[in-house]
């Protein structure tokens, strides 16, 4: 599990990593998330990014998790829903960007508000949470 953590935490330094040095940002943030206290031994580790620019407003969320490949997962960022990723061995991202006209969801725009993180499995059990 440390091994799929480090490599989670690779990836997303390297993503952090390939925004142009000259880009001022509105907001740059990562966080890592993790199983809730109240966990029912839940193993699974996550990051979440945001970053905003005068034209670009990203989220990113990507999650390790013990469950079973092509079960979904559910991202909820300041009490809204923010996408449903499938989780697949090794990781599940989910991205959402307003580049090339893209929109955020209700409650993420814009991405520097952004607050609490949670992901929940189909029953709406929380497996990984953090907060901005």
């Amino acid at each position: 599990m440390k091994t799929l953590a480090f490599g989670l935490a690779v990836a997303v330094s390297l993503f952090m990593l390939a925004v142009p040095p000259y880009v001022v940002a509105d907001c740059l943030e990562r966080i890592s998330l993790s199983p809730p206290s109240e966990g029912e031994g839940v193993d699974g580790v996550g990051l979440a990014a945001i970053s905003s620019t005068d034209s670009r407003q990203t989220f990113t969320v990507e999650v390790d998790i013990d469950v079973p490949a092509g079960t979904p997962l559910y991202v909820f960022a300041n009490g809204e829903p923010a996408g449903t990723i499938t989780f697949l061995p090794g990781a599940a991202t989910l991205e959402l960007s307003t580049a090339s006209g893209g929109r955020l969801p209700s409650g993420l725009d814009p991405v520097c508000s952004i607050g609490p993180i949670w992901i929940t499995d189909a029953v709406g059990t929380t497996l990984l949470t953090g907060s901005f």
